[in-house]
């Protein structure tokens, strides 16, 4: 929008904007960036252009998800409100599309949201190794839009890491051990192109259990370069086979052609796959470090497995006890596909996106308006086309699922101040307290009387020092099978101690505010991922410190129109371009 951002948020009692008071939260401004601007201007044309050129137009999830991004963080279109009972102030949130890949904001959202769910329900406290693959062009569209193709190649990657890891353990004499994964899926490269390939985060080791049935972490080395070469080897063995088996290739390795006609989507795919203009460009804003995608992506000279196409990198690890790490990590697998500051317009029309920092200069890869809308909607996943997957112990199905991935915290018993004159510290809750159920709705197992439940209510430091010194305890006794003056290893001793608790580490707990920001569920809320990702409280009332309270949404355009035009904000969207020929445009660029 034009308007400042203190425009952004609903006025006091008194008739003046909250934020020129006290500004705290800037809601974003979508309408005035690059990519709203050319979609704005050029959607029309593309979908014209699309219809009218190929057998097919472009499919409906495609359309609706580039409409719904014109319509993502515009009041005009409705919004929630938000009131301080003290003050009387009021803060008003515009809605948000929920794309999977157009929008950045929404995006950027779903991967934060993907990662703090990940690292505090689903992956423990183990060492963790990422898997990246990469297939050959000729694969990358069966893969971008066809999900059984996707689905068995994924699949065929993850059990090859598996293999290695068992392996491993009968080697070492553990028998046949399981390990687990989370598989991102990525659909897009560095400079806004077609390119699927999967991440696969790797419990990097195995599960055994001890005399008790309790779960046992045992990791494994890094993968040298000979076993990153029979890794990718047998990748590529089994995933030609398959595609053969299902008539995606001939007898000779060539892509099968199953249809001649040439939708728009296919057309948009061998555009985002093309190399393109790439320019260097001098651009005093690109001193700026990249974003290195919190730690995720691999060294130039990091050792790789490589064969007839396909390449497997296997050298960035986290260690067990780095959940902030883990997030990273997490964050880099789930990330969108496009960063609006790397975006920008050129004189004459055309479009350049940043690809690569060297020394204060820049590669961009130079676009027309079309070819870029082109390959935003080749990136756009299908309907039904799942971008998280999960893997052996992590699987929904697994029998050990619920002994690995982190318990949720539940509250501890209050101390119970009439019992003595001095204050004690409460004990934190056992997860075997006759026939109660545990944090899943379910019985608790015989195997489970030993084991303690998740630390108990956060803001009591007492419990979080309980804890502490039971795991300190636990981690000088010697594992079973070992002698009592032998020495343990401290990665086995801390990873068996802590999936015998059973609990979140007392560094991740505090990390998440004593448990105040901490994921109870798969969808966290949008104030608490906001304060987890920026550590801004937007529920804090920028005047008095109040809290804020959701009343509710508003979407009657009249009621929507009233308050916007007393604020002084647009109550109408800004309009969007009319479908135009496109060799004018065509013809605008090529005077550039």
């Amino acid at each position: 929008m034009a308007q400042s951002a203190r425009w952004h948020a609903c006025r006091c009692g008194s008739g003046w904007p909250l934020s020129a008071l006290a500004p705290a939260y800037r809601p974003r401004r979508p309408t005035e960036t690059v990519l709203y601007g050319v979609v704005r201007q050029y959607l029309e044309t593309f979908l014209a252009h699309a219809r009218e050129t190929y057998e097919a137009p472009l499919p409906r999830y495609v359309e609706e998800e580039l409409r719904g991004y014109l319509k993502c963080g515009v009041f005009a279109h409705g919004f929630t409100r938000a009131h301080c009972d003290t003050c009387g102030h009021d803060l008003l949130v515009a809605f948000s599309c929920k794309a999977r890949s157009v929008c950045p904001s929404c995006a950027g959202r779903r991967m934060a949201n993907t990662a703090a769910h990940l690292v505090d329900r689903v992956l423990p406290a183990v060492p963790v190794r990422q898997w990246v693959l990469s297939m050959p062009w000729e694969l990358r569209p069966l893969a971008a839009f066809k999900a059984p193709v996707l689905s068995a190649l994924g699949r065929i990657f993850v059990e090859t890491i598996f293999a290695r890891h068992r392996r491993l353990a009968r080697a070492s004499g553990l028998g046949d051990a399981p390990s687990g994964a989370v598989t991102f899926v990525q659909r897009f490269g560095s400079s806004i192109n077609l390119n699927v390939h999967f991440h696969v985060m790797v419990l990097d080791g195995v599960f055994t259990r001890d005399a008790n049935a309790n779960p046992v972490f045992h990791p494994a080395p890094p993968p040298t370069r000979d076993e990153l070469d029979d890794v990718v080897r047998r990748v590529h063995r089994r995933s030609i086979a398959w595609l053969a088996r299902h008539g995606h290739v001939g007898g000779t390795g060539v892509l099968s052609q199953e249809s001649t006609a040439q939708t728009s989507l296919d057309a948009c795919a061998a555009i985002a796959m093309q190399r393109g203009a790439v320019r260097t460009l001098r651009d005093d804003s690109d001193s700026d470090e990249d974003d290195a995608a919190g730690g995720g992506r691999p060294p130039r000279d990091e050792s790789a497995g490589e064969h007839d196409g396909f390449n497997v990198h296997a050298s960035v690890a986290i260690a067990a006890d780095d959940d902030l790490g883990r997030e990273r990590l997490m964050r880099y697998g789930a990330r969108p596909p496009l960063a609006l500051d790397r975006l920008r317009r050129l004189p004459g029309g055309r479009l350049a996106y940043r690809i690569k920092l060297r020394e204060g200069r820049s590669k961009h890869r130079v676009m027309t308006p079309l070819e870029f809308l082109a390959r935003l909607a080749a990136l756009v996943p299908p309907p039904r086309y799942p971008l998280l997957r999960y893997s052996g112990v992590l699987g929904p199905r697994s029998s050990w699922r619920r002994d690995v991935v982190p318990r949720p915290p539940t509250k501890a018993k209050p101390c119970d101040p009439s019992s003595s004159t001095k204050a004690k510290p409460c004990d934190p809750p056992t997860r075997n307290q006759g026939p109660a159920k545990d944090a899943d709705g379910r019985p608790p197992r015989a195997t489970d009387t030993k084991r303690d439940h998740a630390i108990g209510d956060a803001g009591t430091a007492a419990a979080l020092g309980a804890v502490a010194t039971s795991r300190t305890a636990a981690a000088s006794q010697p594992t079973p099978g070992s002698s009592a003056g032998a020495k343990t290893d401290p990665v086995k001793s801390h990873a068996a101690v802590l999936l015998t608790l059973n609990i979140l580490s007392v560094k991740h707990w505090d990390r998440l505010l004593g448990g105040l920001l901490y994921a109870a569920s798969c969808r966290v809320d949008w104030a608490s991922l906001l304060r987890r990702s920026f550590e801004v409280d937007v529920l804090r009332c920028a005047r008095c410190g109040g809290r804020l309270r959701v009343l509710g949404e508003v979407t009657d355009p009249r009621v929507v129109a009233v308050v916007l035009e007393s604020l002084g904000m647009p109550t109408e969207a800004p309009p969007v371009g009319h479908a135009r020929d496109p060799t004018e445009l065509l013809g605008e660029a090529a005077e550039e």
